[in-house]
């Protein structure tokens, strides 16, 4: 037990100065399971890929959370503006599909390195030439819906909220990730909705107000796929799993608690 504490404070030590939780992230090219920062998992600790831990009073505490562990995430940090942080299977949930989807971003977006305005003004476009705004665009303009895309099955039929706008609006917030959000968007945003915040949430988060029971399904069967993968890279069936379109599942899908279950 003393040999359990000691690796145990050693991994609070890895993480580093305000990180309060990590996730279990799957390294497909290594074939092991890390620490989101990088740190090895303390052995006898008992953590799935993709569960989160919180770092208290120099231990590791499993959550109930989780998240997708082999998920493809781009961080962007523009000079001027706060972050973006892509999620790759939070689109494809928005999708409902994986596959062709695929082909509807990169056989444009690796193909160029710059990109011409496609806002209805020049006063409501806030990105430069070079900047993947201006490419987002291409379906983020407030008019294209979700079924609209080649390969689709989506189950949202509302038009894609818009990257159109002017320099500092409340737009720009869904993507660019306000001060309050913290570095990770775990930092006291839990604490927020249960005050009373999820309203607020709810206005940029889809699902933040609730998850049903075949969202729940949905999740499940994911997760099940995501660990099969880990198993098995060339399982089409596990790849080819999408979560359900609701934001929050991400992470929150496993936890009723979060919606006030009994879990």
């Amino acid at each position: 037990m003393k040999r359990l504490g000691w690796l145990l404070l050693v991994g609070l030590a890895l993480a580093g100065e305000g990180e309060r939780y990590l996730y279990v992230r799957w390294d497909a090219e290594k074939g092991q399971a890390l620490l989101s920062n990088g740190a090895p998992l303390p052995p006898g600790v008992p953590l799935i890929p993709g569960q989160y831990v919180e770092l208290k009073k120099g231990r590791l505490k499993p959550k109930q959370q989780w998240q997708p562990p082999q998920d493809l995430v781009r961080v962007y940090t523009p000079r001027e503006v706060s972050r973006v942080v892509f999620s790759h299977e939070r689109h494809f949930a928005a999708l409902g599909a994986k596959g062709s989807t695929c082909e509807s971003c990169h056989t444009t977006l690796d193909a160029n390195k710059t990109w011409k305005s496609l806002a209805p003004t020049p006063a409501l476009e806030p990105h430069g030439a070079t900047s993947l705004g201006r490419f987002c665009a291409t379906c983020h303009d407030g008019k294209t819906r979700p079924t609209s895309v080649p390969g689709n099955q989506s189950p949202l039929s509302t038009p894609i909220f818009t990257a159109f706008g002017r320099k500092g609006e409340a737009s720009c917030a869904h993507c660019h990730a306000p001060k309050d959000h913290g570095q990770d968007f775990t930092s006291g945003h839990g604490e927020l909705a249960e005050d009373g915040g999820s309203k607020q949430c709810a206005t940029c988060h889809r699902g933040a107000s609730g998850l049903t029971p075949q969202e729940r399904a949905l999740v499940q069967a994911f997760q099940r796929a995501q660990l099969a993968l880990i198993q098995n890279p060339e399982d089409e069936k596990a790849f080819n799993a999408v979560l359900p379109a609701n934001f929050c599942a991400y992470c929150h899908g496993l936890d009723r608690e979060a919606w006030g279950g009994k879990d």
